[in-house]
């Protein structure tokens, strides 16, 4: 019946357009030629031979609807498929895709067919709980936590040269992978071992101009093996003293007794540093530098020397010294066990700026920085011949004199903070020993620091601080410490 109704419309419309028509359309001239239904008939019948399949019932020509954001009808068919000719099938991969992490990546067809591929079947798609296709962009986006490998088949037609058409299958594979981060396992380390320290420590302190901030967590590499923190870190300040004492050391991996060389090589020098200081040759000290930088004589550079000798190089040997004493001969230890590496700061408010000393030995970083406008790099690191590799703490700096090297003062006019750090900071956040020295690169630092440092609660800036720690940096799971000095004002 529907067959025979929509003949007749077809039939009806067609002829009254061939007799009103006053332009002349295909169909009018054909009349006009013709001027007999009979022919008019045989257009209908070809038309009712093409939409045939459509009338076979009544949900026929709601199969062809596309719904609006590429999304597609899942009762849909290509019934203009013609099965005669082989479908064209494509095989893409989609990069790996990371678990629980919202993606958006697309495919190309153009290698494969130069006509656009209209797409009626993405159930494998529509099931999969997470993931959607867009068939106009040819995009698949979405967020999963399902792990593995998964292969999708999305059903399509593109049209042929010749007017027909031509079924597609793209075969879609992909490989979801775990968040990296969820495969670090976090095992506390030993709480009976000998020289046991926390996993994480982290400390302040301020006088009416200066905060100084730090904090030292276990690295991801020693937590998931369930090893000691290595680094560690000092800090003084008060209000009795116009210096205020940074200190920050690294162990050596390779040495099983390193966090406790760490640990004694920041304690030493900054007690003894901030015992000079204060005292005598604290004022002898800046004396000596203020005289040196008016007049490179021999004279005034012996006395800064001088100056050195009984400051920082003594905190410096005090540090070294404490070292060797942590050796027990009777547990079989040697002083290699106890290898670290340390960075060491003092500096103070003058007329002119601020005064600035430093010693540095081993990798890590130490600069003055003065946001957007500056940063001085206070000495360079020490690189091994092979990745990891560093020079540490040792006697041989003091036998040879090379220790006066590595000590480095400097008048700076402004500063926005005093920035000490280990490895486990400089290696993810500078690719190069040049990028140490870019102001670039510390600003980029900074603006992720400065919301903690400059938090007025003080608690909360710390935990903030130590959180912030944790970020995540491809091939880096050293232990990380930090150390800020921050101008108040």
């Amino acid at each position: 019946m529907r067959k025979v109704k929509l003949e007749q419309t077809l039939l009806e419309t067609l002829y009254q357009a061939s007799l009103t028509n006053t332009k002349k359309s295909f169909v009018q001239k054909r009349a006009n030629q013709y001027l007999d239904r009979i022919v008019i008939q045989h257009h209908i019948n070809a038309l009712l031979k093409e939409l045939a399949p459509l009338v076979e019932n009544d949900k026929g020509m709601r199969r062809l609807t596309r719904l609006e954001g590429g999304k597609l009808d899942k009762k849909q068919n290509n019934l203009n498929v013609d099965k005669k000719i082989p479908p064209l099938v494509i095989n893409l991969r989609l990069p790996n895709l990371r678990v629980n992490t919202a993606f958006s990546e697309s495919i190309s067809l153009e290698s494969e067919t130069d006509a656009k591929v209209s797409f009626f079947q993405t159930k494998s798609i529509d099931e999969f709980e997470g993931i959607n296709f867009d068939a106009d962009k040819l995009t698949f986006f979405g967020t999963t936590d399902q792990i593995g490998d998964y292969k999708f088949d999305l059903y399509g037609s593109t049209p042929l040269a010749n007017g027909q058409v031509q079924g597609v299958v793209v075969r879609v594979k992909v490989t979801f992978v775990p968040d990296p981060r969820s495969l670090w396992k976090n095992i506390p380390s030993d709480d009976t071992a000998r020289f046991h320290k926390p996993d994480t420590y982290h400390a302040y302190c301020e006088n009416s101009s200066m905060l100084l901030m730090g904090s030292s967590v276990r690295g991801r590499s020693h937590a998931h093996k369930g090893i000691h923190r290595d680094d560690d870190f000092k800090l003084y300040c008060d209000d009795s003293s116009e210096w205020v004492i940074s200190c920050v050391a690294d162990g050596a991996g390779s040495c099983k007794y390193s966090r406790q060389g760490a640990f004694v090589a920041v304690n030493s020098a900054t007690n003894s540093l901030k015992e000079s200081l204060n005292g005598h040759y604290g004022t002898e000290l800046e004396r000596a530098y203020n005289d040196f930088s008016n007049e490179n004589s021999e004279e005034n550079q012996k006395s800064l020397l001088e100056a050195y000798q009984h400051t920082i190089v003594k905190a410096v040997f005090s540090a070294a010294k404490a070292i060797h004493s942590s050796v027990d001969a009777n547990q079989g230890d040697s002083v290699k066990d106890f290898s670290t590496t340390l960075i060491l700061a003092a500096h103070k408010k003058v007329e002119e700026g601020y005064l600035v000393i430093t010693f540095w030995i081993g990798d890590g970083g130490i600069v003055i920085y003065d946001k957007n406008k500056k940063v001085v790099l206070m000495g360079e690191p020490d690189s091994g011949e092979f990745a990891g590799q560093t020079q540490f703490l040792d006697n041989k700096i003091f036998e040879d004199g090379s220790v006066y090297r590595r000590v480095k003062m400097d008048k700076v006019e402004s500063m926005s903070a005093l920035i000490l750090a280990t490895d486990g900071i400089t290696d993810a956040w500078f690719e190069t020993e040049k990028q140490l020295e870019s102001l670039l690169h510390w600003d980029k630092l900074w603006n992720e620091l400065e919301p903690h440092i400059t938090n007025k609660n003080r608690e909360s800036g710390l935990q903030g601080l130590t959180q912030w720690m944790d970020f995540w940096s491809k091939g880096n799971h050293d232990d990380r410490t930090i150390s800020v000095c921050l101008v108040k004002e």
